[in-house]
């Protein structure tokens, strides 16, 4: 039934009907084909936008606007209190990282306190900052992260496509289907995937869903950390390629996807909700694009 499920994932060779995809698309059910290193590589979809083209029109006017720096600077703090939060994490299941983990918050809440320079300025002017700040907080983050977990799912760096290690690649297939979320929550908002605010003018990217999805990338992060500390990640569940570094093979992806669709039926707090992570994503989307019709009406 389309009122049971949230969205169909192919990542194997299958045959599906043309009423099933029709069914999936009236419904507003997203049919996600994913690359064996977990990126979107198609979507079927409705052909209509959840919602009117003001919050499109509002969108590329916002951009320009130093607000809209405010707005990335916002998203970004919302990533760094994540970010912490697994830190300690760590911290609490292994005290002897206590320390090293209090001095990289420290630093990464340095680095984050710059983002306040910044705040008058519109993208144009001020893009390459943020992202050269927001870089500085990844490195100390994956740094401390790398050095806490337990040996066999250390890694030298962070490392997207090619992965070179089991932690990138398993890391790398869960922000791939989180990004098919963050696309589908925009498109069923009303908001332009494809106008980005920070990440701008990529050809055939969904830029905005790099902006977007920010906030929620400690909470997979949270999830993988998880099962490396529950000893859950084997080394069956990947391979070597000469020519991709590592990937999820077939047990790994039969493990991955479903961890992840139940961490996206999860409770969780923020923002001061409680609800799914599903939902809390959808919401946030929804807000902004509620927002942007406000502003509209102000102009």
């Amino acid at each position: 039934s389309p009122l049971r499920i949230t969205g169909i994932a192919i990542a194997q060779q299958c045959t599906i009907t043309s009423a099933a995809l029709l069914l999936a698309a009236e419904h507003q059910l997203p049919v996600l084909f994913f690359s064996r290193t977990g990126r979107v590589k198609a979507r079927v979809w409705s052909p209509y936008y959840g919602n009117i083209a003001t919050i499109r029109r509002q969108q590329t006017m916002y951009a320009l606007k130093p607000q809209a720096t405010e707005w990335i600077a916002g998203l970004f703090r919302l990533k760094l209190k994540g970010q912490i939060h697994n830190l300690q994490v760590l911290a609490k299941h292994y005290p002897q990282r206590a320390d090293a983990v209090a001095k990289a918050t420290d630093k990464m809440n340095n680095y984050a306190g710059t983002f306040d320079d910044l705040l008058h300025k519109t993208l144009d002017q001020c893009g390459n900052s943020i992202i050269g700040i927001e870089g500085s907080i990844a490195r100390v983050y994956w740094r401390t992260i790398a050095d806490s977990l337990p040996e066999q799912y250390r890694f030298p760096k962070r490392s997207r496509r090619p992965a070179q290690d089991r932690f990138n690649a398993a890391l790398n297939y869960l922000y791939g289907m989180l990004y098919g979320t963050i696309e589908g929550a925009c498109l069923a908002t009303g908001l332009d995937p494809y106008l980005g605010f920070l990440h701008t003018d990529r050809h055939r990217q969904a830029t905005f869903t790099f902006d977007l999805i920010e906030p929620f990338r400690p909470w997979v992060d949270e999830l993988l950390i998880g099962m490396c500390i529950d000893n859950a990640l084997r080394a069956k569940y990947f391979k070597s390629l000469k020519s991709s570094g590592t990937v999820l093979d077939k047990p790994g992806k039969a493990f991955i996807i479903p961890a992840f669709n139940a961490f996206m039926e999860e409770k969780r707090l923020f923002e001061g909700k409680a609800t799914t992570t599903r939902h809390h994503i959808h919401l946030f989307a929804a807000n902004f694009a509620q927002f942007l019709l406000k502003e509209n009406e102000l102009l």
